[in-house]
Formats: structure tokens, sequence, C-alpha cells
């Protein structure tokens, strides 16, 4: 039955994004800490083989001790048959929880790309700058799944492109309606957090941990070919006493990109309005009731079983490009 539901759905969609313009989506990762950013690029990719999105950048809010979180993107982004991809880096870095990654360097050494180590490429903002400058008017969709240093900066300093080129900001980051510590996105800098919770000017969903936390994903990923980098993250990040891929993790990052170009599915969001979230000193975020604003937090409607699967089916598809490329 599940089965059937999740193929109806699909079928639903690929009829609805033949007529519907693809989403343009700028995605700012922290590829690093935690392989779901790997899953979430691969679910961008997927939706994108599929008509329903354009990715125009990836930007990094993390500086990673391996240097090579640039190259663990393009790598993934060259598997799916997209090299030419901008990437950019953040040059400055969070104020916090700096990591070496567990998979970035394997992504850098075994997969093709032609990305330089993190302190070479194009500064991040540079990239916002000349991705957005290029888009129509309120037609850019950002998600963050990382920390919001990019995010803060480009609002600091590029105040008019925000208000001009961005349509919606979907975060994952936080806990709602409140967390007794700091989420990991929020902690990793707090005082960018702070900037954004209380002045983006745009449209801005939150995804709390608690969504993503209830959603397993990975396992999936071994029936795809030794060759995905996305499948190595997953092989060499450990969840808990074992390797992710072995019975799947959280999907933090995955339901936020989902949401970011598919938008408020009813069967599977609930948003809840009327209030906004305020980040403090040390970083605990509160869902805090109020006046209904542009910004707003979502919930997950029914089973989060039949969420997960949707993000399984999509992170385990295989490229279409690359799969043409090979075929000729």
């Amino acid at each position: 039955m599940k089965a059937g539901v999740i193929l109806l759905t699909s079928l639903l969609w690929v009829v609805s994004s033949a007529t519907a313009a693809p989403v343009r989506v700028i995605l700012d990762t922290d590829m690093s800490g935690d392989c779901d950013d790997a899953g979430a690029l691969a679910v961008l990719h997927a939706l994108a083989d599929r008509g329903e999105c354009e990715l125009l950048a990836v930007v990094t809010n993390r500086k990673d001790k391996t240097n090579a979180s640039a190259a663990a993107v393009d790598a993934i982004n060259t598997y799916y048959g997209r090299p030419n991809i901008p990437i950019g880096t953040d040059k400055v870095g969070p104020t916090d929880l700096q990591c070496t990654s567990a998979y970035t360097r394997a992504l850098r050494d075994e997969f093709p790309h032609d990305a330089k180590p993190d302190d070479q490429m194009p500064d991040a903002l540079d990239v916002y700058r000349r991705v957005l400058t290029a888009q129509p008017d309120d037609s850019v969709t950002i998600c963050s799944v990382g920390a919001f240093s990019n995010l803060a900066e480009l609002w600091r300093r590029e105040a008019a492109l925000v208000l001009t080129k961005v349509h919606r900001l979907v975060v994952m980051g936080g806990e709602f309606p409140t967390n007794k510590r700091p989420e990991t996105n929020i902690r990793t800098h707090r005082e960018a957090a702070r900037v954004v919770a209380t002045e983006w000017p745009t449209e801005l969903v939150w995804h709390g941990w608690e969504i993503g936390n209830v959603l397993i994903t990975g396992a999936g990923l071994k029936q795809t070919p030794k060759n995905n980098p996305v499948r190595r993250a997953y092989e060499l990040k450990p969840f808990g006493k074992r390797p992710a891929i072995e019975g799947g993790q959280p999907s933090w990052d995955q339901g936020a990109v989902l949401y970011a170009v598919r938008g408020p599915e009813p069967e599977f969001w609930r948003a809840v309005r009327g209030g906004r979230v305020t980040v403090d000193e040390e970083g605990v975020t509160t869902w805090e009731q109020g006046p209904i604003t542009r910004h707003y937090c979502v919930k997950i409607k029914g089973d989060p079983a039949k969420l997960a699967a949707v993000i399984e089916s999509l992170m385990i598809q295989p490229p279409k490009r690359r799969a043409s490329a090979q075929s000729k």
C-alpha cells in the first residue's frame, strides 16, 4: 500500500512539474559535519533531473578543517552531470563547532571534480552576488542547511539584492516550540542566526531539528553504484556505533530541501503561523506566538515514514544526465 501511495504521489508530481516552472534554488550548506548535506544535494539533483528545480549555485558555510568541502560538493555535482554549477566558500568561518569531516577528503580524493581547496575557491558572498543579479526579480529560493554566516553577511552587505531577487528562504535550524540547548546549526554561529531570525525580510520557513530527526534515510544508498559519492559519504560518516548507511540516519537537511522545491505539500506538512522564531544569546531557539508575519515554522503531517520514503527514493534516483552521457 505504501509503495502504491508513493508511486501515485511521484506520478502526480511528474504531471504537475510538466507545466510548473522549475524552482530556482541556491543551496547554502555545511558540507562537512554530517552526511545529510550530501543526501540533501542528491535530493536537489534528483528534483532537477525531474524538471522541478534549477540548482543555481552551492555555497558552503562552515570552514571545515579538511579544506575539502567545496571538492565534496563538486564531486557530487559532477556525478550528477552538473560539473559547472558555481561553488563558493565562507572564508571567515563560523564562530563555533569547527570540525574535521569524516568524508569530504575521501570525496575529494576518490571522485572526479575540479574544485580547488576551500580557501582558494570563490567567496560565497561573491557567488551570491553574481548568481542573484542574473535572476529575475522575486524568483530565487535559498535553502540553508548549516550555519547562518553567509545569510547574515548577504543581508548586511547586499540588502537590495535580497529584497529584489529572493522569494523564499528555507532554513534547517533550531528546535520548536523550544529547546533547552542550542541546535547545531544555530550554535555554529549564534550571532548570524540572531541577525537572520530578527531581520530577514522575505518569507522565511523554519525546519526544526525535530523534523529531520524522525525521517530515517540512507540505507537505500546500498542499491546505488559504488562510484556514487553520496553513497561513499554515508559509508564513512558514523551514526552512533555504525556507518550511517547501515540502517540510515536522520534526514535533517533533506526535509528542508524538499520543502524548498515542492513547497507546503498538504499531504506532508502543516504550517505553524502567528508568531516568529527568536534566538537568545546562547543560541536557544523559541517559537513565540504573536501576529502573523512572513516567518513561520512547519511540522510533519501524518506518518513520517511516508515522507522518509519519498526522500529516500530521490536520494537513490540514478543521475539522468550521467546515464544519458554514458549511453552515447
